[in-house]
């Protein structure tokens, strides 16, 4: 069956269920609107479905930081003896960063430890004896292990690179962050939030900082984000430049670093795929359609679309190479088209009533009204 055909027979399922009310599925596959009559007398510029190659590049801003950086965490509500950590200090494994009151918590320690030396006397009197002194001084241990806690130090060697300010003598929340350290060496370009999503792991863009420009490599993206990534690590795209390349603008170009900004441009291409210009493509909701030009008749076809890239939409299906569509914008109009012959045959009159078959042909005319239910 043509277009043309499938257009009258859709056209024509579409009137009658809407004249007697019945209800279809929901799939929009293959459906068309009513052809558009007189349309030979407006000018239309059209565009030609066809394979080629469709790209775009988009320009992100980038920040130049820390995106592996370590949360360090309060381990439990307390008051604040000591605040340590400062934005943008090196520090040290093991330097103390913040330091709670625990109080409380001595208190419990020392009345275990008193529970454990009156079992350790008789742990040896019986087997039973000594299961209670080895679980007793279980108990002891981890309250030890919390207690250290209570005192923040750094992991590791590295910078701080966020501090949730707090005083000597206030109070802070379990599982509030006390501040963020990170290895001085891992600084990388890396985007967060929405615009993160417009790259892929493994694509290489282009990194601007200052005015130079660097190739770099998407090392992590939204599209193969770990199962652990949580907030903001599962909206992240981090670039890495060449190898030492960022140490070198480190020690030329210290304060380029330092203003952590920069410009990120990825090119994504599409090969080998059907389009039209992105004019041609109507969308309303998750529905989209084309107008299909035959000779002076104009057809309604939904089609399935791709991305659209660089001024083209990728059509996935519903209309074929060398299908000529509704596209203002695109140059050429359809006053240059009217030697095409219609191939299909149209006729008669239509008098607003259907009596539910459709036996591929078409007679009589259409005033536009709908007739009162």
């Amino acid at each position: 069956m043509t277009k043309k055909a499938a257009a009258f027979a859709l056209a024509l399922c579409t009137i009658g269920c809407t004249l007697t009310g019945c209800k279809g599925g929901n799939s929009t596959e293959g459906e068309i609107m009513l052809p558009i009559y007189g349309a030979e007398e407006i000018s239309y510029e059209v565009a030609t479905a066809q394979t080629m190659d469709i790209s775009e590049t988009k320009s992100m801003g980038a920040i130049i930081g820390y995106p592996y950086a370590q949360n360090l965490y309060y381990p439990a509500g307390a008051q604040i003896i000591s605040f340590n950590a400062v934005k943008g200090r090196s520090v040290a494994e093991g330097d103390i960063l913040a330091e709670l009151d625990s109080s409380d918590l001595d208190y419990e320690i020392n009345n275990q430890q008193t529970v454990v030396n009156t079992a350790y006397a008789s742990a040896y009197s019986s087997e039973s004896a000594r299961l209670k002194y080895e679980i007793e001084k279980s108990k002891l241990d981890m309250m030890l292990a919390e207690k250290e806690k209570y005192v923040i130090r750094a992991p590791y060697d590295g910078i701080i690179t966020y501090i949730n300010r707090a005083n000597a003598g206030s109070e802070v929340k379990g599982g509030d962050v006390c501040c963020t350290i990170a290895e001085e060496d891992k600084v990388s370009i890396y985007i967060d939030g929405g615009d993160a999503n417009k790259v892929r792991f493994g694509q290489n863009v282009i990194v601007k900082i200052d005015g130079e420009e660097y190739e770099a490599t998407c090392v992590m993206a939204p599209d193969i984000a770990p199962n652990t990534a949580s907030g903001s690590a599962a909206k992240r795209a981090v670039f890495e430049l060449g190898e030492g390349v960022m140490d070198k603008i480190r020690e030329e170009n210290a304060l380029a670093i330092s203003a952590g900004w920069a410009t990120v441009y990825a090119t994504t291409e599409k090969k080998n795929v059907l389009a039209v210009p992105d004019t041609a493509v109507k969308t309303v909701g998750s529905s989209s359609s084309v107008t299909l030009v035959d000779g002076e008749e104009r057809f309604r076809l939904s089609v399935s679309i791709g991305e659209s890239l660089g001024g083209y939409t990728e059509i996935l299906n519903g209309i074929a190479e060398g299908d000529l569509v509704i596209a203002d914008g695109s140059g050429t109009f359809t006053s240059d088209l009217k030697e095409d012959e219609n191939d299909g045959e149209w006729g008669g009159e239509w008098n607003g009533e259907w009596n539910g078959e459709w036996n591929g042909e078409w007679n009589g005319e259409w005033n536009g009204e709908r007739p009162e239910r």
